[in-house]
């Protein structure tokens, strides 16, 4: 089976450590979601004029099939530790939107939890 991580950065240094962090983040969202399809993070400097400090935007993006595409976006400063702070920061909030998903998909495959909609006691009252 091929890796579906992908790690680029735009204008930022590459850094060993953030580089380890992802791959952990990834491998618990993987045991997770084992048909993950794809994981793409990017880390990239938001502008080359600054005015007060380099600012650095991380974007992850997340696909399993049969559920919506996951993206999570995060604005640090383009300090190591900043970027640490909001891989964590991403990598959490994607694992929480997978989770709420697939929440959503077994309630739906399990309906309504015996709750009648308006349509249902409309059809009822007529029946």
């Amino acid at each position: 089976m091929q890796n579906p991580l992908l790690i680029t950065y735009h204008d930022i240094h590459k850094n060993d450590e953030i580089d380890s962090l992802i791959h952990e983040k990834f491998e618990k969202i993987q045991k997770e979601n084992p048909r993950l399809i794809k994981c793409h993070v990017t880390l990239e400097k938001q502008s080359k004029h600054h005015q007060k400090a380099n600012l650095a935007c991380i974007r992850l993006d997340l696909k399993v099939p049969h559920f919506e595409d996951v993206v999570v976006c995060e604005k640090c400063a383009e300090d190591p530790v900043s970027l640490k702070s909001a891989v964590l920061k991403v990598f959490k909030q994607g694992i929480e939107s997978l989770r709420e998903n697939k929440k959503w998909r077994q309630n739906q495959k399990r309906g309504t939890g015996g709750e009648l909609g308006e349509e249902d006691v409309e059809v009822k009252e007529t029946i």
